[in-house]
Order: C-alpha cells, then sequence, then structure tokens
C-alpha cells in the first residue's frame, strides 16, 4: 500500500508542476499531508526517472509539453480516459479504446513509474450496476450533443414499451446513480426533460443546429434531486438506529442536508428534496432501521413498498386498526342524573 501511494503520490506531483509555478516542498509537503523530506525524495526520484524538474523562482516546474505530445492519442481514445470503461455498460467499443489509450500512456511513462502504474493498474477494479447502453447510440448522442445538433430519437418512456419519435436539441450528457441520461430540449413537450440514454431505440440526424441557453447547467438542472427526478422541493425528515446511522454518515451528501447524532446514536437527517418515490426506495432497504419522521406522504410511500414486498412474499396483512370514532361536532348536552325519592315515612 505505502508503494501504491507513492506512485499515486510521483504522478499527480507531475501534473501538478506541469499545471504551473508556486509548487514548493512547503506547498507540496500541505497538498499531500507528508513532510518536506518526502517532497525532496520525490523530487529526486523524478529526476532520476528521466522527469526533467526544474527550480525557478516560483517553486519546482515541468514543462507542459512533457508528456502528452509523444502519444498523439485520439479524441475517443482522451474521452475514454476522461470517462473509464466501466460507466460505459456495453460499449466495447469503449473498452478497446480506453486500453489503446492506457497502453500509450503507459508506454510512455519512465520504467519505475510504468512498474507502479501498472502494478496499481493490476490490482483496481470498478464494478458499477449500469443499464445497458447501445454504444453506437451512445455514440451519436455524444456527437450531436458536441456539434449542437438537433436529433431526433426513437424513445420508449419509462412505465410504457410504446415508441416515440422525438425531436430535441441535446444539451448534454450525465451520469446518475446507475444510468446515462441524455439532458435536452423537447420540442415535443416544450420543456427541458431527461431521456434515459439505455431507452434510446434509434438516432436520426437533422441538418438543424441549435443554441443552448446561456445559463443552463447539468449541475443547476439536477440541483437538489436525490437521484434523478425533479419537482418542487419537499423537506423530509428520517430517524436512523445506531446500526445503520455511520452508513447514513459516509453517504454522498445531498445538497443542504443536515444530521443530528443523540446520545444513543440514533441519527436525525433532514433535507429538501425534489422527489419522495426515490427517498422510499432508498429508505426500504434499512427495513425497520430507519423511519420516516415527517412527512405523512413520505410515510405512506414507504408503508406501500413495505406491504408490496409482504404480498409479493405470500405474507398476510395485519388487518388494518379501527380508526377511533371521531368526535361530535355539537358538544353533548349534559344531562343530570335522576336522584333517588327518598321512602315515604310510616305514619
Amino acid at each position: 500500500m505505502a508503494k501504491t501511494a507513492r506512485v499515486t503520490r510521483l504522478l499527480e506531483m507531475v501534473s501538478l508542476l506541469q499545471e504551473g509555478t508556486g509548487w514548493n516542498a512547503p506547498a507540496l509537503a500541505r497538498r499531500f499531508g507528508v513532510s518536506r523530506t518526502r517532497v525532496f525524495n520525490g523530487i529526486r526520484a523524478l529526476k532520476d526517472s528521466g522527469v526533467p524538474v526544474e527550480w525557478g523562482p516560483g517553486g519546482y516546474r515541468i514543462a507542459p509539453s512533457f508528456f502528452l505530445p509523444a502519444l498523439h492519442l485520439s479524441p475517443g481514445e482522451v474521452l475514454a480516459l476522461l470517462l473509464p470503461g466501466e460507466l460505459f455498460g456495453v460499449a466495447e467499443r469503449g473498452d478497446e479504446l480506453g486500453h489503446s489509450a492506457r497502453s500509450k500512456l503507459l508506454s510512455c511513462l519512465p520504467p519505475a513509474l510504468r512498474a507502479g502504474a501498472e502494478a496499481w493498474l493490476a490490482r483496481t477494479r470498478v464494478m458499477l450496476p449500469v443499464a445497458q447502453v447501445n454504444p453506437d447510440v451512445f455514440a451519436e448522442v455524444r456527437e450531436a450533443v458536441a456539434e449542437r445538433r438537433r436529433i431526433a430519437i426513437i424513445y420508449s418512456g419509462r412505465t410504457t414499451e410504446a415508441l416515440r419519435r422525438l425531436e430535441v436539441d441535446p444539451y448534454g450528457v450525465a451520469f446518475r446513480k446507475h444510468a446515462w441520461y441524455l439532458v435536452a430540449y423537447s420540442l415535443t413537450h416544450r420543456e427541458v426533460r431527461k431521456f434515459r440514454v439505455s431507452r434510446i431505440g434509434a438516432v436520426e440526424e437533422t441538418p438543424l443546429h441549435f443554441t443552448a441557453p446561456k445559463d443552463f447547467s447539468l449541475e443547476g438542472f439536477f440541483a437538489g434531486s436525490w437521484y434523478v427526478f425533479g419537482g418542487e422541493p419537499q423537506d423530509i425528515c428520517l430517524r436512523f438506529s445506531p446500526k445503520v446511522a455511520r452508513l447514513i454518515r459516509e453517504r454522498a451528501p445531498h445538497p443542504g442536508q443536515t444530521l443530528q447524532t443523540l446520545s444513543d446514536g440514533t441519527l436525525f437527517y433532514r433535507a429538501s428534496v425534489r422527489d419522495l418515490d426515490e427517498v422510499a426506495w432508498w429508505l426500504v432497504q434499512y427495513g425497520a432501521e430507519a423511519a420516516v419522521i415527517q412527512p405523512p406522504a413520505l410515510r405512506e410511500k414507504v408503508i406501500a413498498l413495505a406491504e408490496g414486498v409482504l404480498r409479493a412474499h405470500r405474507v398476510a396483512l395485519p388487518a388494518p386498526r379501527r380508526p377511533y370514532p371521531e368526535a361530535p361536532s355539537r358538544p353533548v348536552e349534559l344531562v343530570a342524573e335522576p336522584h333517588p325519592r327518598p321512602p315515604h315515612p310510616r305514619a
């Protein structure tokens, strides 16, 4: 592990020194959380490996032309490096480009760095549950986004297999949770929508081009979403038992969330979300270790999912509780109990 960490640090150091000046020994030590001695040893190792590290008034520096011009990477290979093959699903062509690009990168590294990088790659795997994507469709969508060209997509919705032909202006693509999504302005719906790429059956080119709004951004489009879906913001409050509280704290934070841990380890989670269904689907995995405090609508969704699981496993559901009788709308008149008459005295 120490050797792998050192190789990773040296590779990042090369990248930093190529970006510009300002990286002296104290700055590099703070950046990597190591001592100055380790920084000096790293600089010496880079020089011994043939890396032209130079010292100047602003700090250490490496000429930006050191590595990349000798690679001759194609645009597809660069994209394969920026977007790892594991995220492409079935894009075999993306895997081939990634392998080719990695081979070219490794071949240009000094022997010591190449050996460490190869060892690190051999011991690293990313296994994501990804929706299968047609690589040809994905490539056509990506090209249309880059060229700002209007396209027509043959698309099937989330709840139906029926195909529709929709003309869209593709603004960008985003990987959310387990799938790729095309974010585009739909001429049919007259609004910006997201389309799951795995449900696009075909893409038709058009000769038309478009100009995206200057204020559009993928980050802004998905802002506040739990995963994918949007809607009006709603405040939620959840309670997690000490058994799973650590898992919740380790989760990637939702914007604006607040966590409150009690002395017994119980965790209260508060946030503003735009879709309750996604939160309900996430909550059911924790079973009895999670409970909804508010809103009632989220609680009902979680209960409905739990009841569906029981029905699917042929487990009898408990009888619904009888509601309490409603209070009368008018106050009940108070009626005094009759007082018993005393017995007549005997004559």
